[in-house]
């Protein structure tokens, strides 16, 4: 094939995704990848909403099981322990996820070449080229989906995160709790949190995201929530945090991490990912269906998305800082506060496992009296 429809760098939800979609419609995707196979050494809680599998149609064989309780505690060891009249959410296997979205692409016509790391692109008159070791492939359209690589935004002149905190997370083995465990407290994890998040066979997720020294707030999650001190050394990444201008010009987007969809008060990135991926094939469709490329028609790809989610980011990042100022001791008020008859029942018609804002602003309402 001289030249594809679509051409998409990263596999990971977000891009194969988005290929999915497009191949759906008949279009010639081909997906690229630095890596060797998908899901490998993702760095992420695998929890998402409970719903993701029916809304998005994928697979449903990655479910490891429901969560409908979860236990809260501060580094002064107060807890919170919220019971949920039905599951919320749910433990999703991320490599079997992220593999499970492959297999649905492929088998709609997508193409996948992995172990292949785009080291350049260039929009050219009649497409745009991207470069490997040795080789070249050619597109009528790129999508951009590379996570926290920023080089291919850089070589179109596009837009990119400045602004990020740390996630560290390592596979430990937990035994005597089944709730999923978050620990929060800023001498435990700066601006962030901490997870305890157990699986099968005695194995749990343990990770902390935080600003600054991940390793050593790490660390302290394991002290203060484990029995034992296992000798394991955990992942690092950087995770993407506020709105990203621009993500579009001629011929090319920006999807996912790489266009900061990332919810800033969690630093998730699959949902909101998800969520741009579709309104990125949309505009592509459209596109090809016009035979128009312009930077115009492409611009109307960031106006829906940051219409969508863009106030979710913004409102993250002030809630984010806002907590970073809290000192443990207001923490700590909090936790009372919480506690207090009729809290948890106000939470539970409030929040909203996949969109925070409305929830931030009623339980910062509440809790205003008793933070200052």
């Amino acid at each position: 094939m001289d030249i594809y429809d679509v051409i998409v760098v990263g596999a990971g939800p977000a891009g194969l995704y988005a290929s999915r979609l497009l191949a759906e419609k008949g279009y010639s995707v081909i997906l690229l990848d630095a890596k060797e196979e998908v899901g490998k050494n993702v760095i992420c809680t695998g929890i998402v909403g409970r719903d993701i599998f029916q809304r998005f149609d994928i697979p449903d064989k990655s479910l490891i099981r429901f969560i409908q309780n979860i236990k809260v505690l501060s580094s002064g060891g107060k807890t919170i322990t919220y019971n949920h009249p039905f599951p919320f959410a749910c433990v999703v296997d991320r490599e079997g996820f992220d593999k499970s979205l492959f297999e649905s692409a492929i088998k709609k016509g997508v193409v996948g070449k992995f172990s292949f790391k785009v080291i350049d692109v260039k929009v050219e008159r009649d497409g745009v080229r991207v470069f490997g070791a040795g080789s070249s492939l050619k597109g009528k359209t790129l999508l951009i989906a590379t996570g926290v690589e920023y080089d291919l935004n850089k070589r179109v002149g596009l837009g990119y995160p400045i602004r990020f905190v740390n996630a560290a997370q390592a596979y430990v083995p937990y035994e005597g709790i089944e709730d999923v465990t978050i620990v929060i407290g800023n001498n435990i994890a700066k601006k962030g949190f901490g997870w305890i998040v157990p699986l099968e066979g005695c194995t749990a997720k343990v990770g902390v995201i935080t600003e600054g020294r991940p390793k050593e707030y790490f660390l302290k999650v394991i002290e203060l929530c484990l029995q034992h001190d296992p000798v394991v050394v955990p992942m690092i990444k950087p995770i993407a945090q506020g709105i990203v201008s621009k993500t579009f010009c001629e011929r090319v987007l920006v999807v996912g991490e790489a266009a900061g969809q990332v919810k800033t008060t969690t630093g998730g990135g699959v949902f909101f990912g998800l969520l741009c991926a579709e309104i990125a094939a949309r505009v592509l469709i459209g596109c090809l269906n016009d035979n128009d490329f312009s930077e115009e028609r492409m611009s109307v790809y960031e106006k829906e998305w940051k219409s969508l989610i863009g106030r979710e980011i913004s409102l993250g990042i002030k809630v984010r800082d806002l907590c970073g100022r809290l000192s443990d001791r207001q923490i700590e008020k909090i936790f009372n506060a919480i506690n207090m008859d009729g809290f948890l029942d106000f939470i539970e018609k409030n929040a909203n496992f996949d969109w925070h804002g409305k929830f931030i602003i009623a339980i910062l309402n509440r809790l205003l009296n008793f933070i200052k």
